[in-house]
């Protein structure tokens, strides 16, 4: 033996201890020259001839010495556990269609600064908030080698637009490192990240509830063609039956989204083909939906005392008074003033807000000034239409409504020949109201905002945040339709005729849903379902803040503990370099479906210049440690 092999074992003798003294977490041998840390990620490390190369990263303080990393995707929850290897001189390799995801990060957020609102795309902002140096990118066209090992390449969209798999061949063993398409024995972390458009279908963002499910499907297939021995994931732990693992995945992904379009809002507005056109992307061509039959629509048009205009009704009294239903638009406006001048409507005399969604929302202070009148909105909005800032939620209006007259559940106003009855109806959004006009000795209207169409429920954009526990969401309002006497008619303001549902109706729809919990507890690795559908559960409060340099924001970080037992949840914020805050950590302990708020105050630098600053959290509960795993805005004005 010559010396050079000595100063080689010796070499990687010194590696070795070096990172299982710099980890705490659990190290896995997967062969002679490839080991996993497992920790908030899986950091495979593979060694050769003296060369070191990661995938995913390594997921402790300390970086090791490493000669290149592979990344999967893009998202910052993934990207930390290398970054500190690549500003230690590892070279990064990337994603081709995922390049100015890692390079222009500082475009994107300052962009969004302003695209946040009237957001109809849906799309991840676990974006990174530095660039990082990347040395070269890959897609399945790649001829990519290390150290005499062949990396093959696939292209696996699903999880992220543009992500990749690795497959090498390693000490007699086909490995796959797909990041996030898929979890353990047939899981997925969660269902929001896959919103999408569904161009084939004419289906934007907005409404493309997990819309990239079709892509992820098609991915896991391609993995599977290829016959690994091994998956190791990013997160969770290594599959070592990945063709049982990915087939289960996939009957799970098709069985929850069948459940879905069974009962599904769009098919009112798109019609059967093309819903049927997103079923046969995961299911198949031969693919069919049991759907549940349209509800019951009584009229073409409403009774003569409601007018529709655009995606508002005006509610004109025997005195040609007039109450307006939501005021999304411009347009709107005008048209109510033009059915002033012409003396069909005398005056407006109070609008009425169903959700917070811009194309409801937009001129509502508008039209409150130009008719003098008041807004109203049930207890659970006030939050919202008043600092509409303070969210990230999709559709959101930029313009805050002041001097709301806030109707707590069950209130009742007397508006001449009318009854109103105000109430909270969490349907499309967690942060939904309904109405209920009685007209005496006529008709009962419940205005229901865009909770429902005759084909079902509107829960198509899993980021409006449609909770599935008991009493709360759906669940909360088909209860009430249940209780609701069966002459009662419902109007959604993008649906003209009314409609109602009948008994059997609802009782499929609540059964639906009661499936469809059980599908995602099935198909998701928490402890509780909502965690893989709702984005909102741990976020920061308020999300934008506009402050000057040398200033100080107060900053909550809101969590949602969606678990049925109490938890406690560790917080550790990142701020800007050079930024100050009075705690490095908070917590929070809560109760089952309990909501809860830790705060703290961050101090911007006297000399910051104006601009975009963007702040992160850890996230940790039980066995869960979330790095970088919610952000927030701060800006620093001129």
């Amino acid at each position: 033996m010559n010396n050079r092999f000595w100063i080689f074992i010796y070499s990687a003798v010194i590696l070795y201890s070096n990172s299982i003294s710099a980890f705490s977490g659990e190290m896995e041998t997967i062969s002679e020259s490839l080991r996993v840390y497992h920790g908030p990620i899986n950091g495979a490390v593979l060694e050769r001839n003296g060369k070191t190369l990661a995938v995913y990263g390594y997921p402790a303080m300390e970086p090791i010495p490493v000669d290149m990393v592979l990344f999967t995707h893009h998202r910052r929850d993934v990207v930390w556990a290398g970054r500190a290897l690549v500003e230690n001189g590892a070279k990064a390799v990337v994603p081709a269609k995922e390049i100015s995801l890692f390079t222009s990060v500082h475009d994107f957020w300052n962009a969004f600064a302003t695209k946040r609102f009237h957001d109809y795309a849906q799309q991840t902002t676990k974006i990174l908030t530095a660039p990082l140096p990347i040395a070269r990118t890959v897609n399945e066209d790649s001829n990519l080698e290390w150290e005499g090992i062949p990396i093959r390449v696939l292209d696996t969209p699903g999880y992220t637009r543009g992500a990749v798999s690795y497959l090498m061949k390693i000490d007699g063993k086909t490995i796959a490192f797909t990041g996030d398409l898929i979890y353990g024995d047939g899981k997925i972390l969660d269902w929001y990240s896959l919103q999408d458009a569904i161009p084939e279908a004419k289906i934007r963002g907005y409404h493309g509830y997990a819309g990239r499910i079709g892509q992820l499907v098609e991915s896991l297939r391609k993995v599977a063609d290829c016959k690994p021995d091994l998956i190791i994931p990013a997160r969770g732990p290594i599959i070592k039956n990945p063709q049982a693992a990915i087939e289960r995945l996939i009957k799970r992904l098709e069985k929850a989204y069948e459940n879905y379009l069974s009962i599904n809002a769009l098919r009112w507005y798109f019609g059967d083909d093309h819903i049927l056109t997103c079923a046969r992307r995961v299911m198949g061509p031969d693919a069919e939906i049991d759907w549940m039959p349209f509800a019951e629509t009584l009229n073409e048009r409403p009774p003569e005392w409601i007018i529709p205009i655009s995606n508002t009704r005006l509610i004109v009294s025997e005195d040609k008074s007039g109450f307006l239903i939501d005021c999304g638009s411009q347009n709107i406006i005008k048209k109510v003033q033009e059915l002033i001048k012409e003396g069909s409507v005398r005056s407006i005399e109070g609008i009425y807000i169903t959700h917070y969604h811009d194309d409801h929302t937009d001129q509502a202070m508008a039209g409150s000034e130009i008719f003098g009148c008041p807004v109203y909105a049930c207890s659970e909005q006030r939050d919202i239409l008043e600092c509409p800032s303070a969210y990230r939620l999709p559709a959101m209006t930029a313009n805050p409504i002041h001097n709301l007259r806030v109707m707590p559940e069950g209130s009742i106003l007397r508006w001449n020949e009318f009854t109103f009855t105000f109430s909270y109806h969490p349907g499309q959004t967690i942060y939904h109201g309904g109405l209920v006009v009685k007209k005496d000795g006529g008709e009962t209207i419940f205005f229901i905002g865009d909770s429902f169409t005759p084909s079902g429920i509107d829960d198509y954009c899993l980021l409006n945040r449609n909770l599935l526990h008991p009493d709360m969401g759906y669940f909360y309002c088909l209860d009430v339709l249940k209780k609701m006497k069966p002459d009662y008619l419902l109007i959604n303001e993008h649906v003209v005729p009314t409609f109602r549902f009948s008994q059997k109706q609802i009782d499929r729809m609540i059964a639906t849903l009661n499936e469809r919990v059980e599908l995602l507890r099935e198909l998701f690795p928490w402890d509780d379902p909502n965690y893989g559908i709702d984005e909102g559960w741990a976020r920061f409060y308020p999300y934008g803040t506009a402050i000057k340099a040398g200033a100080q924001a107060e900053i909550g970080i809101r969590i949602m503990n969606h678990s049925n037992q109490e938890g406690t949840f560790s917080i550790c914020p990142h701020i800007p370099k050079g930024w100050q805050a009075e705690t490095k950590k908070l917590s929070l302990t809560l109760a089952p479906l309990a909501e809860g708020i830790a705060k703290m105050t961050v101090t911007a630098p006297q000399n910051a210049k104006p601009g975009q600053y963007i702040l992160t959290a850890d996230v940790s509960m039980g066995e869960w440690d979330l790095r970088d795993w919610i952000e927030g805005m701060i800006t620093i004005g001129e």
